[in-house]
């Protein structure tokens, strides 16, 4: 997989794929946290960015994360839990995890 998608996050706002540690829903915005601690906060949905980084190395656990696989410290099979390298616990729904399964 290509990783070094740019992203368009808002007007004049553009990011490689590969920094992006994780996007985080906000209601009808989208906090995007970055592999360097920063965060960056956009005005478009998780739901956009889902479709646009569905074929690269993202994955929605749930309902209000998109993670980036490339970031994942460990994966607890028996709480299907994920530890993300910032050490940020992600619980993976329950009708998702055959497909995550699948991607890892």
């Amino acid at each position: 997989m290509n990783n070094d998608l740019l992203i368009t996050i808002d007007k004049g706002t553009t990011i490689r794929s590969s920094q992006i540690l994780m996007l985080k829903a906000d209601i009808n915005y989208t906090n995007i946290l970055m592999d360097d601690g920063s965060t960056i906060l956009s005005s478009r949905t998780l739901g956009i960015f889902e479709k646009r980084l569905y074929s690269y190395s993202f994955f929605r656990p749930n309902r209000s994360v998109i993670i980036n696989l490339n970031y994942i410290a460990s994966f607890q099979k028996e709480s299907f839990t994920i530890k993300m390298e910032n050490d940020e616990l992600i619980s993976i729904s329950r009708r998702r995890t055959k497909q995550f399964l699948r991607r890892i």
